[in-house]
């Protein structure tokens, strides 16, 4: 018996076995193309978050605290810095066709004072010292302030300082004009911006000034009472800034850092000095802000549209606190109706919403895809604004993000000091 001769595969063998090899290839290059989408989907959705985690930090941690020490009334800047000029009838910080932006002040809490509930002077002074951001006044007029400074310490251009006599009473406000520095320890002035009326930053201690902040002597250096202490105020400017063609959420605190005579201010004349921005947060489109008022329990009808004691979530109206309403004073009783007018005292928690988009574009999906939509899905609108449809969408994937923070401070009843 002869053995049997080997041969090959046949043509149609190696027809049918390419064909079955070229569908298993490209079910699996099909399958390995859809993951590396949805990955890099999942990559470009994962950088839009995270500009939304650090743009809600820096946000959630200063608004927290906004208007420690500061009287209630003057904790939310809605007409003064960086507006075109102080007027009544012009909204300065909301918009129903772009980004919104948000001024608050606070007191500056890095300082110490050495006294206590029995000190004799309920202030800065020698007895009782004051060391960080908190001097004792030697003596003031209508345009500086003389303080006691330790060597070092610095008053950059545009910096707020709050005023205040014994025990932190009638407490007035005043922006350094020009930047100055102690080069030894001893009596330092600060010249301050014109006062300005009408503008609670800008008072100062001119004329009609209180007389609990008088004391004897002459100018510049003894007409000060015992216990009158300058504090630091912080600004806080959160808006939505393009740089290099890219949205940012950017952090103007209204100081000359660089000390070139010039802040970051937007004023009528002049450049507004960019490079004293904070970068925020990179690929911030959008910041909506509407303010949460106390609802009455009295039968006081709410005094926003839309009557939900929600001030700016009207879509396509503008609106925001209005600080030429009647105001509470601090001492003002919870049930008083002048605690349920839209005067920006009676804010009681800020609505923070944000569209984050990611760093780069997703070419991975078809053609077709424009991006991301510039709201949540199913919404036409974000708080008042109502203009989305005019946001190129760029092929780029978004995130949004929403965060309520509360604002204690702005129910303190009484001023204080320390």
């Amino acid at each position: 018996m002869s053995p049997r001769q080997p041969r090959g595969f046949t043509l149609i063998e190696v027809l049918v076995g390419a064909s079955v090899a070229l569908v298993v290839i490209g079910i699996v290059t099909g399958t390995f193309i859809a993951q590396q989408r949805a990955l890099q989907a999942l990559d470009l959705a994962r950088e839009a978050s995270n500009g939304a985690r650090d743009a809600m930090l820096s946000i959630q941690d200063s608004l927290g605290r906004a208007g420690y020490g500061i009287d209630p009334r003057y904790v939310f800047d809605f007409r003064s810095y960086g507006c075109p000029a102080w007027n009544a009838a012009a909204p300065c910080r909301d918009s129903k066709s772009g980004p919104d932006e948000i001024v608050f002040v606070m007191r500056d809490p890095g300082y110490y004072w050495a006294g206590g509930p029995t000190s004799t002077i309920q202030g800065c002074d020698p007895s009782v010292p004051c060391t960080g951001h908190a001097w004792q006044v030697l003596g003031f007029d209508a345009n500086h302030l003389t303080v006691s400074a330790q060597i070092g310490d610095t008053f950059l251009q545009g910096q707020l300082l709050e005023i205040t006599c014994t025990k932190g009473t009638n407490p007035t406000m005043g922006r350094v004009a020009a930047t100055a520095k102690a080069a030894a320890a001893g009596a330092l002035q600060v010249t301050l911006d014109a006062a300005v009326a009408g503008n609670p930053y800008r008072t100062n201690l001119g004329a009609g000034h209180d007389a609990c902040f008088d004391g004897v002597g002459a100018p510049p250096l003894a007409n000060a009472a015992p216990g009158v202490s300058a504090f630091f105020v912080s600004r806080y400017r959160y808006h939505i800034a393009s740089v290099n063609g890219e949205p940012w959420l950017m952090l103007d605190r209204g100081l000359d850092y660089n000390q070139n005579g010039t802040t970051a201010e937007k004023l009528a004349a002049g450049t507004p000095d960019l490079a004293d921005e904070i970068p925020i947060a990179r690929g911030v489109e959008d910041m909506q802000i509407s303010y949460l008022l106390r609802p009455s329990a009295t039968g006081i009808a709410a005094p926003d549209n839309g009557g939900d004691w929600v001030v700016g979530d009207t879509p396509g109206t503008l609106e925001e606190p209005d600080p030429t309403v009647t105001a509470p004073l601090q001492a003002t009783g919870d049930t008083d109706p002048a605690r349920y007018t839209l005067h920006p005292a009676n804010i009681r928690a800020i609505r923070v919403q944000l569209t984050v988009r990611s760093l780069r574009q997703d070419v991975t999906q078809p053609t077709p895809w424009a991006g991301d939509p510039a709201t949540p899905s199913g919404s036409a609108s974000v708080e008042n604004r109502t203009d989305y449809t005019a946001v190129t969408l760029g092929r780029y994937r978004r995130y949004f993000s929403s965060v309520v923070v509360s604002v204690p401070n702005l129910s303190s009843k009484n001023p204080f000091i320390f």
